[in-house]
C-alpha cells in the first residue's frame, strides 16, 4: 500500500474519530485533513480553523476537537491541582511527589469533606508530612468544636479561620475579647455566643461558690460543683432567706452544724423583730436574742391563743422558757413597756380563762387577780368566791371554784398537821370532794383512830363527809354504813338523814329517800331540795334521770318545776 493509500485511510479514520461526513472538494478535504492532523497530534487549533469548521457546520468535529484539545491540556491541570492541594495542605515543596502518588487521593477525599481513616492517616505519617498531620489535626478538632458549640453552619474548616481561635477559648472556658464577641455576633452565632455567656455566668458562680466556702469556713467541704446542695444553702444564708427543713437536714447529715447554728440565729433575730413589732415593744433598744425580752416576747407569743401576723415557727423554743406568768409582765411594766404589758396582760387573761374553762365575756377584775392567786397557789378569799358563785358569775363546779376548794383543801390538812385539830380533817374531807378528788377526801379520814374520838358531833362529821365521798366513788354500801353511823353518834344532827336520803335516791329508791329527806328537814335541814337538784344534776345516766325527774314531777310539779329542765 502506497503513501496515497495510506493518506486516504488515515483521513478516514480521522473523520470517523471527530464525526465527520463527506464533504465536497478536494481543497476542503485537504484543509479538513490538516485540521484533523493537528487535532490528533495535540497541537494547537486555530481560530480561523474553528470558523472554518463552523462555516462548514462541522459542529461534531468541532466538539471532537475541543474534547480532544481538553485532554490534551488534563496533565497540567492536573499537576495544578495537585500543587494546590499540596499548598493547601502543607506539603513542604522538596517533597517530591509524582502524580501516582498515593498521598494525592487522601488529600482529595478530605478535601472533598470525607474523613479519613486511620490507615491513610498513617499513610501520611510515614511519608513524614508532620505539618500535613498537624494541620489535620486541627481540622478535626475544628469539626469537633463547631459540633459542641453550635458552629456547624461555618463551612470554612481551616484553623486559620477566627472562629477556630475563638471556639478554643471557649472550650477552655478563657474570656474573649470584645471584638472576639462580636464577630460571633456580627456573623449570626448567637447559639455559640450564648453557650459562651453561660459559660462565664458558671465561671461567676464557681469563683462566688469558692468564696461563699470560705467565708462561711466550710472550704474543706469536698462539693465544688454549682448544682451542689452546698451552693444553694451558701447563696440562702448570703441573701439571708431562711432554710427549709429539708436543707437543714441535709446540713446536719453532712455535719455542717455551723451553717444550722447561722441559720438558726438569723431565724431568731427575725422574729425578735416580728415579735417587738407585734406587741409594740420597737422602741427597746435590745435586739440581741439572749435577752430577757426576748425571752418574754416568746412567752407572750406561746400564750396568745392565735399568733397574728406571725409567719416565724417558734415551736423550737417551747422546751427553754416556761410560761408566761404575771412576773414577765411586771418586769415589761418596769422596762416603760406599758403597750406591750397590757397586751400581755390580755393575753394572759385570757390562757387562764382558757385553762380554768371559762367561756364566753368575763370582766378582768376581779378573776384576773383570782387566778393569779391560783396559779401562785394562794388561798381565795371563802366569802369572795362563794359571792360570785351566788351571783351566777363563777359556775359552782368550775375550774376555778375547784381549784379554790383544791387550796382549802390543802390548807385544811397542814392545819391538821400544824395544830392536831382534828375539826380541820372534815372541812379538808369536804373540800377534797368538791374539787372533785373523792379518794382524797377519804384519804384525809382513812387513818383516823375513832376509839380516841370523844366528841359525838366530830365522829358524826367525819363520818358523814366520808360516807359522802364513798357515795361520789359509788360504793353505796360502804356510804350507808358510815352515814348509819354518824345517825347513831349524833341522831338529832340532819347530815347523817341528808346523806341516807341521797343514797337512797342513788338507789331509785325515792319514796324511802324522801322519808330521810324529811327527817332531815325536822331536824334543821334546809337545802334537802338543794341536795335532790345536785343528784338530778349528777346523774349520768340518761334513763335514771328522766326516772327520778317523772317522780318528781308527778310528786309535785310546781314545788320540782326546775326539773323540767333536765328532760331536754
Amino acid at each position: 500500500m502506497n503513501g496515497s493509500e495510506l493518506q486516504k485511510k488515515h483521513f478516514a479514520t480521522l473523520k470517523v474519530k471527530y464525526q465527520v461526513g463527506q464533504q465536497g472538494s478536494a481543497a476542503s478535504d485537504s484543509f479538513l485533513y490538516l485540521i484533523l492532523r493537528k487535532a490528533d497530534l495535540d497541537i494547537q487549533i486555530t481560530d480561523l480553523e474553528i470558523q472554518w469548521l463552523t462555516e462548514n457546520r462541522l459542529f461534531g468535529a468541532i466538539e471532537g476537537i475541543s474534547l480532544q484539545q481538553y485532554k490534551a491540556e488534563e496533565n497540567k491541570r492536573i499537576e495544578a491541582e495537585f500543587w494546590q492541594l499540596r499548598k493547601k495542605y502543607r506539603i513542604p515543596e522538596n517533597v517530591e511527589l509524582p502524580l501516582s502518588s498515593s498521598i494525592y487521593p487522601v488529600l482529595w477525599k478530605l478535601d472533598a469533606g470525607y474523613t479519613l481513616a486511620d490507615s491513610e492517616l498513617k499513610l501520611l505519617k510515614a511519608q513524614g508530612l508532620v505539618e500535613t498531620v498537624n494541620l489535620l489535626q486541627d481540622i478535626q478538632s475544628f469539626s469537633k468544636l463547631k459540633v459542641k458549640y453550635k458552629a456547624t453552619q461555618h463551612l470554612n474548616q481551616f484553623p486559620e479561620n477566627p472562629l477556630y481561635s475563638i471556639l478554643k477559648k471557649l472550650d477552655k472556658k478563657e474570656l474573649l475579647d470584645d471584638s472576639e464577641a462580636d464577630w460571633l455576633l456580627e456573623f449570626d452565632f448567637e447559639e455559640t455566643l450564648e453557650i459562651y455567656w453561660q459559660q462565664e455566668e458558671q465561671k461567676k458562680a464557681e469563683l462566688e461558690f469558692l468564696e461563699l466556702k470560705s467565708k462561711y469556713q466550710v472550704a474543706y467541704h469536698p462539693d465544688i460543683s454549682v448544682p451542689s446542695s452546698l451552693y444553694s444553702i451558701l447563696i440562702k444564708l448570703e441573701n439571708e432567706e431562711d432554710l427549709d427543713s429539708g436543707e437543714c437536714k441535709w446540713l446536719k447529715q453532712q455535719k455542717l452544724n455551723k451553717l444550722i447554728e447561722i441559720d438558726e440565729e438569723r431565724k431568731e433575730r427575725k422574729l425578735f423583730i416580728n415579735l417587738k413589732a407585734n406587741y409594740k415593744a420597737t422602741q427597746h433598744p435590745d435586739f440581741e436574742i439572749s435577752s430577757q425580752l426576748f425571752k418574754v416576747l416568746i412567752k407572750v407569743a406561746f400564750a396568745q391563743i392565735k399568733l397574728s401576723n406571725l409567719g416565724e415557727n417558734i415551736e423550737t423554743f417551747s422546751n427553754n422558757l416556761e410560761s408566761l406568768c404575771n412576773e414577765d409582765i411586771n418586769w415589761l411594766t418596769k422596762q416603760g413597756l406599758s403597750e406591750t404589758a397590757e397586751i400581755a396582760r390580755e393575753i394572759y387573761f385570757k390562757s387562764l380563762k382558757a385553762k380554768y374553762q371559762i367561756i364566753g365575756q368575763l370582766p378582768i377584775e376581779p378573776f384576773y387577780e383570782i387566778m393569779l392567786k391560783l396559779e401562785r397557789e394562794e388561798r381565795l378569799a371563802p366569802k369572795q368566791v362563794i359571792q360570785l358563785i351566788e351571783e351566777g358569775r363563777l359556775a359552782r363546779r368550775g375550774k376555778i371554784a375547784i381549784a379554790y376548794y383544791r387550796l382549802e383543801a390543802i390548807f385544811y390538812e397542814k392545819e391538821y398537821q400544824r395544830t392536831g385539830n382534828k375539826w380541820n380533817l372534815p372541812s379538808a374531807s369536804s373540800n377534797w370532794r368538791k374539787a372533785d378528788q373523792p379518794e382524797k377526801a377519804l384519804q384525809v379520814t382513812k387513818n383516823v383512830d375513832w376509839t380516841k374520838i370523844r366528841e359525838a358531833d366530830l365522829k358524826s362529821a367525819l363520818l358523814v363527809t366520808r360516807g359522802a365521798a364513798f357515795r361520789d366513788l359509788e360504793q353505796l354500801d360502804e356510804a350507808e354504813t358510815c352515814a348509819v353511823q354518824a345517825t347513831e353518834c349524833q341522831p338529832e344532827s340532819h347530815q347523817p338523814y341528808t346523806l341516807r336520803g341521797a343514797i337512797c335516791y342513788d338507789r331509785r329508791e325515792y319514796e324511802k329517800g324522801d322519808v330521810w329527806f324529811e327527817m332531815a328537814a325536822e331536824r334543821g335541814a334546809d337545802d334537802t331540795d338543794d341536795e335532790i337538784e345536785r343528784i338530778v344534776r349528777m346523774t349520768k345516766d340518761k334513763d335514771k334521770r328522766r326516772e327520778v325527774v317523772e317522780y318528781l314531777l308527778s310528786k309535785d310539779p310546781q314545788r320540782y318545776a326546775w326539773a323540767k329542765s333536765y328532760l331536754k
